[in-house]
């Protein structure tokens, strides 16, 4: 995957793929329970990812050669991620489950503010940090214009599934942002291994919620799990590890807020649902934030170019 495209190319492939999840999981969600769709599709992707190694000539050994801490933090940043995702749209009312969704795409900012905040950040990042966060919050921003005025107007039932989907986002930007920091390889995919944890982790949750009682595998739930862990889970986070950890990560984090104005268009088309005439206006401030993103995006990936190339003769860690 690496040698056919760039890193800035392999994250945007990932945000593509990510616009068809929420199809994925409406569908497949509600023909399978959540969490055994979300054991399924954890479980195609790792086959996916596995036989993604083995195209690329490589042994399946790599996948599970990892730092500890970058499984630690795989673990947590994928499968809690994603178990704690899934938990808090299922339990959320469906009055609520626009605000969870809003409270999950807090994870491009965080992505900026970690990148800008933590410690051993570089000076520059420092110096063209605001131009970025400000692009991440206006994307943001055009993320809740997209979503519609009601869905901020409405106080929540409860704030449980909302804090849910906030901590999983804090934590999925965390890994990325890790990933960058402690310079794992690019060809050394760690979400691959992690999708037999996280399959393992979202089995458990079913059975402690008595879902695996009612499971039915009809042939659309079958398809709607092959197509959603080949796609958005096995290539898409493969193509997001190697644009988080080589490519412009504000500009793909800023791009990133259309994933939710992507998967809408794909929902009013799936489900036949009417779209919200604040769409179009959301997605003209996510373009602006990306914009505004974009000129430190192109600064950083020249920066990252030079510090692999000063040291591609120094041991990698991975």
């Amino acid at each position: 995957m690496q040698r056919l495209t760039s890193p800035a190319a392999a994250g945007v492939t990932a945000i593509l793929l990510w616009c068809s999840t929420g199809v994925c999981f409406a569908a497949g969600g509600r023909a399978m329970g959540p969490m055994a769709f979300t054991t399924a599709i954890c479980l195609v992707g790792f086959a996916a990812g596995c036989a993604m190694q083995i195209a690329q000539g490589r042994p399946l050994a790599e996948l599970f050669r990892l730092p500890a801490r970058v499984w630690a933090a795989g673990f947590l940043g994928i499968s809690v991620y994603t178990v704690l995702l899934v938990l808090a749209v299922g339990i959320a009312p469906d009055r609520d489950v626009a605000q969870v969704a809003l409270a999950n795409y807090l994870w491009p900012v965080f992505i900026v503010a970690l990148e800008r905040g933590l410690p051993g950040a570089r000076a520059s990042a420092s110096v063209h940090g605001r131009r970025a966060l400000a692009g991440a919050l206006l994307g943001f921003a055009g993320v809740a214009l997209a979503r519609g005025a009601d869905v901020l107007a409405r106080p929540p039932s409860s704030l449980l599934p909302h804090a849910m989907a906030a901590g999983g986002a804090l934590l999925w930007a965390l890994y990325s942002v890790a990933l960058r920091r402690w310079r794992i390889p690019a060809e050394t995919n760690g979400s691959t291994a992690q999708w037999l944890l996280c399959s393992a982790l979202a089995a458990t949750v079913g059975a402690m919620r008595g879902e695996w009682e009612s499971v039915r595998l009809t042939p659309q739930a079958a398809a709607w799990a092959l197509y959603c862990g080949i796609g958005p889970v096995g290539v898409g986070y493969a193509c997001w590890e190697i644009g988080a950890k080589r490519g412009p990560a504000h500009l793909l984090a800023t791009l990133a807020f259309f994933i939710p104005v992507g998967s809408a268009l794909l929902m009013g088309l799936a489900f036949r649902e009417a779209l919200g005439p604040t769409l179009l206006p959301g997605a003209a401030l996510i373009a602006a934030g990306a914009w505004l993103a974009g000129g430190q995006g192109r600064r950083q990936e020249k920066e990252e170019t030079h510090v692999t190339q000063h040291d591609e003769h120094a041991p990698a860690e991975g």
